[in-house]
């Protein structure tokens, strides 16, 4: 079977799995455009954005997307967002000309991967990047 003849019966499987998926950063270029495609895609139960407000959508599509504000200077506090995920993504950052020379870093690795679940190795967790920024 090739592969693009595949990929909606792959769809359909995974869809069939019940997952759910946690988006950091979504307010970002990144994240926006994968937050956008996960939704026309649905292929997630359950969708959460983490981030340090909650945004603000128009658009019907959006209506189930879950939001947990955190304060990522006290992630140790805010574990439960974490939580009952099967797949993350880490879109943190921003383009170098709006940050200037400003630059936080979050040690996210330590934190998502034993507290999202009981098993850390179940958990999927992609780290998004966009190499012109």
């Amino acid at each position: 079977m090739d592969e693009i003849e595949a990929l909606p019966k792959l769809r359909e499987d995974f869809r069939m799995q019940n997952k759910s998926v946690f988006i950091l950063g979504a307010s970002g270029e990144t994240g926006r455009v994968l937050l956008k495609e996960i939704l026309e895609q649905s292929l997630f139960s359950k969708v959460t954005l983490i981030g340090r407000r909650k945004l603000t959508f128009d658009e019907e599509a959006y209506k189930n997307v879950n939001q947990e504000v955190v304060d990522f200077e006290k992630l140790d506090d805010y574990a439960s967002a974490f939580q009952g995920h099967d797949v993350g993504f880490c879109c943190l950052g921003t383009t170098r000309n709006k940050a200037g020379a400003v630059r936080k870093e979050y040690t996210l690795f330590p934190f998502c991967c034993p507290v999202t679940s009981r098993n850390p190795f179940l958990l999927t967790l992609f780290l998004c990047a966009c190499c012109s920024a």
